[in-house]
């Protein structure tokens, strides 16, 4: 049977331990709190799901969970995970170590006092599993530490409950492709016991025209107002992947199944480069000021992978990785989503530049989108329940929320995970499927539902 895709659960889906995948490190060491770690063998499996955004002087216990590597040709040995967290609040040069504790559960954990988070702190795990094994998370431990930013003010927004089933009508279609392999249709995989899996994502040019990866048929496909779609032949061996345009129309596609490698092509779909990435498990690509980021696990990371030839090597990526996913202006987006609440921040540097918290009385799923809009966020969340979904538009001011709306999910096959949504100007485009075909609409963000 084909699997199914498998998108780790974090920060944009769920934040917390629960029902998350784990992941598989290839680990390091780290001979000091500063110093770059030194490649071992690998390590085993950890899981962690960084805190980001907390209440300023609140205590934040830190959480791992370990699960030690199984070798056939090692002797049987006890698995004892232990290590500490090397912590350093704001403005301070130097890290301090904080043991980790073991839980009932399986965790080890710390508690980084409220003193330490009242301006926000960076933080590394240094992790032995007592066979001769270590690991550092992030790998590369104090040059490129996780980070946490306080919150001191924030805007609380109540989305309301969810009415499934009423959703705002799209403003226009671009353009619908039935199932298939031709020109006029776009590729779906499935079978009687797998996932039906479409296109797995899109992005729109500076141009306007809208770019699918439709990776089921080995292409790109280029669709340009009042002309008829352009195909791209592109080299894509798995069935999953994310895909961005940057301000020059270069295209970067990232390819997820197997080693996780970010593929550069010119706007007219000629081969750049090929960067494979640091970490083994990835979900998104984006453009930053400087070029694509992705999104990356088990860090929970955006490593920069570099703009054309020569793509930035394993090291680089880990020394410039960064929690937070640049933005123009100076600025950076921290999302953090939990079922009871999701938090949205614009950051710039160590400090929170504006921050809102949604809540509500339906369950959070993922935050699709996070883009800046005028002086505040244009955000899209899942509310769901056991029986149906629903994703919300939002756009967030200062004061809180200007307009919102609903959007029918159109998730008849599978894409990537977070690649539903994107933002161009002033219009929202989904992606979406039925039994006939694909879609991708558009709604001009205004007035409210």
């Amino acid at each position: 049977m084909k699997r199914s895709w498998r998108w780790p659960l974090a920060g944009f889906l769920l934040g917390g331990l629960m029902g998350a995948t784990f992941l598989t490190v290839n680990v390091v060491g780290a001979s000091s709190p500063n110093a770059p770690p030194t490649r071992v063998a690998s390590f085993g499996e950890i899981l962690h799901t960084p805190p980001l955004l907390v209440r300023a002087g609140k205590s934040v216990e830190l959480s791992f969970g370990v699960v030690c590597r199984v070798v056939a040709d090692e002797p049987r040995r006890g698995c004892n995970p232990h290590g500490s967290v090397f912590v350093r609040g704001g403005g301070e040069a130097t890290f301090r170590k904080l043991p980790l504790e073991p839980e009932p559960n399986g965790l080890l954990s710390a508690a980084v006092p409220g003193a330490d988070t009242r301006d926000g702190f960076d933080y590394y795990a240094a992790i032995d599993d007592s066979r001769g094994r270590n690991a550092a998370l992030p790998e590369a431990a104090g040059a490129a530490p996780q980070h946490v930013w306080p919150l001191e003010s924030w805007t609380t927004i109540d989305v309301g409950r969810a009415r499934f089933g009423e959703a705002r009508r799209p403003s226009s279609v671009v353009a619908r492709f039935g199932w298939g392999r031709g020109d006029d249709a776009i590729g779906l995989d499935s079978g009687r016991e797998q996932s039906r899996i479409g296109p797995s994502a899109f992005d729109v040019a500076p141009d306007g025209s809208v770019v699918v990866l439709d990776q089921v048929n080995h292409r790109l496909v280029r669709l340009r107002q009042g002309r008829q779609p352009s195909h791209i032949p592109i080299d894509f061996a798995g069935d999953e992947g994310d895909l961005a345009v940057g301000a020059d129309g270069s295209i970067y596609v990232l390819e997820v199944s197997g080693k996780p490698v970010v593929r550069t092509f010119t706007p007219a779909g000629a081969p750049i480069a090929a960067a494979p990435l640091a970490e083994p498990v990835a979900d998104m690509v984006r453009v930053g000021p400087a070029g694509p980021l992705v999104h990356a696990y088990p860090s929970e990371m955006w490593l920069p992978t570099g703009r054309s030839r020569p793509p930035l090597a394993r090291a680089e990526q880990l020394r410039a990785a960064e929690p937070a996913r640049s933005v123009e202006g100076g600025k950076s987006v921290v999302v953090h989503a939990s079922a009871g609440e999701v938090k949205l921040a614009l950051v710039r540097g160590d400090r929170v530049v504006r921050a809102w918290i949604l809540r509500g009385p339906t369950s959070f799923g993922e935050v699709q989108l996070a883009e800046p809009y005028g002086d505040g966020l244009l955000a899209v969340v899942r509310l769901w329940d056991e029986k149906h979904a629903v994703f919300r538009a939002l756009r967030l001011g200062p004061a809180g929320l200007v307009s919102s709306f609903s959007v029918s999910p159109g998730e008849w096959a599978e894409t990537a995970s977070l690649s539903r949504f994107r933002l161009h100007g002033d219009t929202l485009y989904q992606m979406r499927s039925d039994r006939s075909g694909v879609e991708i609409a558009t709604y001009v963000f205004g007035g409210t539902r």
